[in-house]
């Protein structure tokens, strides 16, 4: 009787009084062309030109995989809502996009807002993960946009309601910081979604409001509204053509410190060589004379490998998260965009690491995402989508792009005169490592989308090449034929993988933060031995990389593990921050690097 008494008085506000603010909250609409969401839209649409909302803000995840085809649909059915509509990104806009995102700003103009209404102000920026597997996290620009949009618009007590896809806790790898920023403020909540959950929570001791899908585990479809008078914040959830409910609340949640890691070995030395002011979601190259990564905001930076003194940097347009190769005095890496005074809709950057300049620009069709893999003197990358490349020191390209490959985030593999990438579009590919004819492609069997091995970083060895992907198994496909020697999900595998420098074992990490060592050229799955990394629930991709008999894994939330190649012994750990380990190189001095999202570049001495 209680909870009808409460929902008849929310009833009442929310349409009696029209000097306050009312806002339609849509979230995890996961819209393909023609699904049964899709079909949803126009009811849902006509709904809310009905109600008394003053505005209308969409939380994210309102594709599947946010590809241009989907982005476009849903931009064509939210058009048709005759209000201020604001609408940010999900993971499953900024994990997969084939335009590196771009698409989505194009459509909207904007990728965050901070507007006020009716005295209220109201921000919302994306939460990522980027372009792979993982946690989201908030960038280094959009943190700064949040400190200044708070400091323009909310001083002297303002209300804020702030918008964005994760909850703070939970799967947001910088939450508790996003807090601590808020708490100084008169936040009256956070509104979030992704859970396909609805609750009301505290979360880091502010107000939270977990919004419902538009159709849930249930079945049942629906939205939230919500009400502020500037001094409180209420909620139901409207379900689509029928009742008005009320949310349901969970126990707070407090900031839960990591535990410390033990002290290193004495011979073990991890220096903190630089922390960018900006995002990095690419690992490092490195070589004799500099450390090369990309950023967040667009720039190419070189380091000192000495002290980390930032020895050059190149504003290459959009954010870049391919991970860069060196060879033969150059460094490459591929970008979303062409920079000044270049054509294409992506395309790859080749510099001399002496002169320090552009030596060669490679356009491509599409934005390139992935990494590439390096030889003695030839370059092989993806282009992002449709075309696949190899280029050597001196410019000279081939360029592979009669099957139409999809798009490509991880790094390919060359090893007995083949090629072997992986795409989302169901398929791995080999091609020949001179020509780039197609020798075979390879699937699971599944025609689900993100079980493609799209972000996968092959190994080839013993006449074999070797994946994990997101069907959570590990597969041994022959190299000549294409055919499928073993599959096995014994350990819940998935994308992050290595090999040793003998190529006699894989490495890959579980889902339960477990590292495994397996026998390459085996006619079955054959596994060496397993450690326990202590990293609990794990789906960071970083790659696994072997060197001087160690092998080093690294996690979700900034944990970088060293493990003895040969007994599967736990060495050490040590926690570099609280986002993902992105990668993970050797310098030819035998130096081990590292990159985490939050900017930090670590060198590793053992």
């Amino acid at each position: 009787m209680r909870n009808i008494l409460i929902v008849f008085l929310l009833i009442s506000a929310l349409v009696t009084t029209a000097a306050e603010l009312k806002i339609t909250v849509l979230t995890d609409l996961h819209l393909t062309p023609g699904n049964a969401d899709d079909k949803l839209m126009p009811q849902l649409v006509e709904e809310i030109n009905g109600n008394d909302t003053d505005l209308v803000v969409v939380t994210g995840d309102i594709t599947n995989r946010g590809s241009d085809a989907e982005l476009q649909n849903v931009h064509r059915q939210l058009s048709g809502i005759r209000k201020p509509l604001y609408v940010l990104s999900g993971n499953h806009e900024t994990n997969w996009s084939e335009s590196a995102g771009q698409t989505f700003v194009r459509l909207w103009g904007q990728e965050r807002f901070a507007v006020k209404n009716k005295g209220v102000v109201l921000i919302g920026f994306p939460t990522g993960p980027y372009l792979k597997m993982g946690d989201g996290y908030v960038r280094s620009e959009d943190v700064a946009f949040l400190k200044e949009s708070l400091k323009r618009l909310a001083g002297a007590g303002k209300p804020v309601i702030v918008f964005c896809h994760y909850p703070l806790a939970g799967e947001l790898g910088n939450g508790p910081a996003i807090a601590e920023i808020l708490r100084k403020y008169n936040v009256l909540g956070i509104v979030s979604g992704h859970t396909h959950e609805q609750f009301r929570q505290r979360i880091y001791g502010l107000e939270s409001i977990v919004c419902r899908p538009l159709t849930d585990w249930h079945k049942t479809h629906g939205y939230n509204l919500l009400r502020t008078d500037g001094k409180t914040l209420e909620a139901v959830e409207k379900r689509l053509g029928g009742e008005i409910l009320a949310f349901k609340r969970r126990d707070p949640v407090e900031v839960k410190p990591f535990p410390p890691e033990a002290p290193l070995p004495d011979h073990v030395e991890v220096t903190l060589l630089h922390a960018d002011p900006a995002s990095v979601f690419t690992g490092a190259a490195a070589t004799e004379n500099g450390v090369y990564y990309g950023t967040s905001d667009g720039r190419f930076v070189a380091l000192s490998p000495e002290d980390g003194r930032v020895l050059w940097e190149k504003q290459l347009g959009s954010p870049l998260y391919s991970t860069p190769a060196a060879y033969d005095g150059t460094v490459a890496i591929g970008t979303t965009s062409a920079p000044d005074g270049q054509e294409g809709g992506g395309g790859i950057a080749f510099f001399s690491e002496r002169a320090r300049k552009l030596l060669h620009w490679q356009a491509t069709p599409a934005p390139v995402i992935g990494g590439g893999c390096a030889t003695e003197n030839e370059l092989y990358i993806g282009g992002g989508s449709r075309s696949f490349y190899r280029v050597d020191a001196n410019g000279s390209c081939i360029k592979a792009s009669g099957e139409g490959f999809g798009s490509m985030q991880g790094r390919p593999a060359v090893g007995e005169g083949v090629v072997v990438f992986g795409a989302w579009d169901t398929n791995l590919y080999a091609l020949d490592a001179d020509t780039l004819e197609l020798r075979w492609k390879w699937n699971n069997g599944k025609s689900q989308i993100l079980y493609s091995p799209g972000n996968v970083n092959p190994v080839i060895a013993g006449g074999q090449a070797i994946i994990v992907a997101p069907d959570r198994f590990m597969t041994a496909i022959d190299l000549k034929t294409g055919k499928t020697i073993w599959r096995s999900n014994a350990y819940k595998v998935r994308e992050s993988l290595g090999r040793s420098v003998d190529g006699s074992t894989v490495y890959a990490k579980t889902m339960d933060g477990e590292l495994i060592a397996v026998e390459t050229g085996r006619s079955e799955f054959t596994l060496k031995w397993v450690c326990d990394l202590k990293f609990g629930y794990e789906h960071a991709p970083c790659p696994i990389l072997e060197s001087d008999g160690v092998v080093y894994a690294g996690s979700r939330n900034g944990v970088i593990a060293a493990v003895d190649a040969d007994s599967g012994t736990l060495l050490w750990r040590f926690r570099g921050g609280d986002s993902a380990v992105n990668d993970f190189s050797r310098s030819p001095d035998g130096a081990i690097y590292a990159t985490l999202i939050e900017g930090k570049i670590y060198r590793i001495r053992d």
